[in-house]
């Protein structure tokens, strides 16, 4: 019989205020305060031979580069092997814009960010270090609930989204609260450029919801897989849309802590539980286009030459995350040109992609690197060994989105000059810009719930 033991910890790694804020474009102000701290959170379980590592930052990547700081560090300092550490990024567009080693082109980190990023993996490895440092005999359980009604598919409004809830539940022996882990599919894009503030998202209301339902337990978000998710009617190219507020992005983390907390009544917790980790690492065929290099470089060119428009220093509620490149379309002109260019000079190089599973007991993590739409991730969901599998994205990396084949064939014979229209084709965003191959699609499911299969049969 294994002794399950569990440690969590938290950092806060707000940015200083006076930097640029956010990932929003077309807008010039500084951060001017704060409104909820950006957390990095670990949660360490050991069965004795197994120790693995779920580490939740409340950044919008978590790019290559960062990662192996983090795992490097961590393995110096705990002996916490990489494949059993798990760093997951909540894709908070409140937060600073950070690439850190992301494959994806014309992700920066922003120069004013040197000195930030520069303690960046020390500060997250030590929360790990905090919480390994910390453990004490635990039990695990977990479950999923149902979040319905609070998010849309922004690309096709009239599909269904995946609204499962994942729940982790950790207590102490004598079944105090310790850890409680969430996951959600849906862009944490509920607050735009509106606000110079500091903030977690919707993940920051959804976790003091959950602490104060549950107190005592450190309230953990793990972003699923919601390339194609968005709150409310955030759908793209939605001039009716509800207005960006604090309070309607409370208002749904605030739902998605109710269906967590409803999900924990029904998790029952054991001490006798199993580890495993495993992770593998994919080279995946590039996606390939048919707009030819002389026409995307005429058009960059004359980009760069209209003149620099002079923004504000946030934005009026006259803009909206749904139709902000229709609002300012040289903007997203640019970033997509560069993206196409990118898949032609790089046309024979594959996208790397890390895929990880953790094992724990009768319930499993399995993630990936991109903005992978909700389908394919629930595919994966349901074809896991494990009676509960949380299916995450953004993690261990940023590699950008990836739709699924008859998504990208909606736009296969599209002429550059259209797609690049964002009156008629903003609704793509997201199959647009993905730089894998469709057909990989199966291949990344296949291999996804093979590293599950592994870990199932061990245990």
């Amino acid at each position: 019989m294994t002794e399950l033991k569990a440690g969590v910890a938290r950092a806060d790694i707000t940015p200083p205020c006076g930097l640029p804020h956010g990932c929003w474009a077309a807008r010039t102000g500084l951060a001017e305060g704060i409104h909820d701290p950006l957390r990095a959170q670990a949660l360490v379980l050991d069965d004795g031979t197994t120790t693995i590592a779920i580490v939740a930052i409340d950044l919008v990547f978590a790019g290559a580069d960062l990662t192996a700081a983090v795992r490097a560090r961590v393995q110096e300092l705990t002996g916490i092997p990489p494949e059993a550490v798990l760093v997951n990024a909540a894709h908070n567009h409140s937060a600073p814009s950070l690439s850190r080693g992301s494959s994806v082109v014309g992700l920066k980190d922003a120069p004013a960010f040197a000195d930030y990023v520069e303690l960046l993996p020390e500060t997250i490895a030590g929360v790990v270090y905090a919480a390994w440092r910390s453990r004490e005999p635990a039990r695990v359980g977990a479950g999923a609930g149902s979040a319905p009604g609070i998010t849309v598919n922004r690309v096709v409004p009239e599909r269904p989204v995946d609204t499962t809830v994942g729940v982790l539940a950790v207590d102490l022996a004598d079944g105090t609260p310790l850890a409680v882990v969430t996951s959600f599919a849906c862009h944490p894009t509920l607050m735009g450029g509106h606000t110079l503030l500091w903030n977690a998202d919707f993940p920051g209301p959804l976790r003091d919801a959950v602490e104060r339902e549950r107190p005592g337990a450190e309230a953990i978000f793990l972003s699923g897989c919601g390339g194609d998710v968005a709150g409310w009617d955030y759908w793209f190219g939605n001039w009716e849309a509800s207005r960006h507020s604090f309070e309607r992005r409370d208002e749904l983390g605030e739902a998605i802590a109710a269906a967590t907390v409803a999900a924990l009544d029904s998790v029952e917790t054991s001490g006798d539980v199993r580890l495993g980790a495993a992770s593998t690492r994919l080279e995946l065929r590039r996606r390939r286009h048919a707009y030819a290099i002389e026409d995307i470089d005429a058009r960059l060119a004359a980009l760069e030459a209209l003149p620099v428009p002079e923004f504000p220093e946030a934005w009026d509620d006259s803009v909206h995350t749904a139709t902000s490149a229709q609002q300012y379309p040289p903007l997203y002109e640019r970033t997509a040109l560069a993206f196409y260019k990118d898949m032609v000079e790089r046309a024979d190089v594959p996208v790397e992609a890390e895929v990880q599973a953790l094992a724990i007991g009768d319930a499993a993590i399995v993630s990936n690197p991109f903005e992978l739409f909700n389908t394919p991730g629930a595919t994966i969901r349901s074809r896991s060994p494990f009676a509960q599998t949380l299916t995450l994205a953004y993690t261990n990396d940023y590699a950008g989105y990836f739709a699924p084949p008859e998504d990208l064939d909606l736009v296969a014979d599209v002429s550059l000059d259209d797609i690049l229209d964002q009156d008629a084709y903003r609704w793509a965003y997201g199959i647009t810009n993905t730089n894998v191959e469709g057909s990989e699609m199966a291949r990344l499911i296949d291999e996804s719930v093979a590293l599950l299969d592994s870990l199932r049969g061990a245990a």
